[in-house]
């Protein structure tokens, strides 16, 4: 992915907005609330939302606001953000989320110290102060990793500490701009759900780590931004299969998919 802006800032946030101008404007608040000692900018890409959405927005000033012709999915809205900004690093955040202390400067800090090529993540926690998912596993692109898996349960348990993760939840990714640069950004035919893991697949066979830390504290407001529904569930099938067929030999995609058909 080619980014022609000059690096002139430490960080570049990007929040994605599609009909969610006040949960939106609250992370905006607990950023400016929270960052200190780090100079930064905030890009706001509002997915053709068709309500007060812009309106709402385009009123603070503390924002870059980017009004997208039309609502091309989580990764697209991205892409557009991450094409005009000036950061050395791009931290994407989900509208739902919202920061609990100055974890914008502790992932800048580490990132500066340690091994260049990695993004990360934060261990995420709900309003009621619980623990939410915060890292997850690449699907299944082999018939052998799919035994595996299979008969070896997969563990999702936190443990509160700086570690390497197999991929990190898409609500709060901090990347470096030379990973985007080198991998590429989001794969826009994905139009939501499974785009984040697709993209660290392919930073992960790059060289780039993944990392959970745990200094940096985020509330996530999971589900808030997009309501439960059948389509929802439609929606998560269709980027799965997508990537698997992306990237599985042909016969085994169509194992995969009668494996899916059986398990319904």
């Amino acid at each position: 992915m080619e980014l022609t802006n000059p690096i002139n800032i430490s960080v570049s946030i990007i929040i994605v907005n599609y009909r969610t101008p006040s949960l939106t404007l609250a992370c905006i608040d607990s950023i400016y609330a929270h960052t200190k000692g780090i100079d930064f900018e905030v890009i706001v890409v509002d997915n053709h939302s068709e309500d007060d959405s812009v309106e709402r927005l385009s009123k603070d000033n503390r924002i870059i606001l980017i009004e997208s012709l039309r609502n091309g999915g989580f990764g697209y809205g991205n892409n557009l953000g991450m094409r005009v900004a000036h950061g050395k690093y791009f931290f994407l955040l989900n509208s739902d989320t919202l920061l609990v202390n100055n974890a914008i400067k502790e992932f800048y800090d580490y990132a500066e110290s340690h091994e260049p090529k990695t993004l990360y993540g934060c261990y995420l926690i709900g309003d009621d102060g619980t623990y939410r998912g915060s890292f997850h596993y690449f699907p299944a692109l082999t018939i052998g990793v799919f035994f595996r898996i299979l008969f070896c349960k997969q563990n999702y348990t936190p443990d509160y500490t700086d570690k390497e993760v197999e991929c990190i939840c898409g609500a709060d990714m901090f990347i470096p701009r030379i990973a985007i640069e080198e991998c590429g950004g989001f794969d826009e035919n994905i139009f939501l759900y499974g785009e984040e893991g697709e993209l660290q697949l392919r930073m992960a066979k790059a060289g780039y780590k993944r990392m959970l830390l745990s200094s940096p504290k985020i509330i996530h407001l999971e589900g808030k931004s997009l309501e439960q529904s059948d389509e929802k569930r439609k929606i998560m099938l269709r980027s799965h299969f997508y990537v698997l067929k992306k990237y599985m030999n042909y016969p085994t995609y169509l194992l995969a998919r009668m494996y899916y058909y059986i398990r319904k």
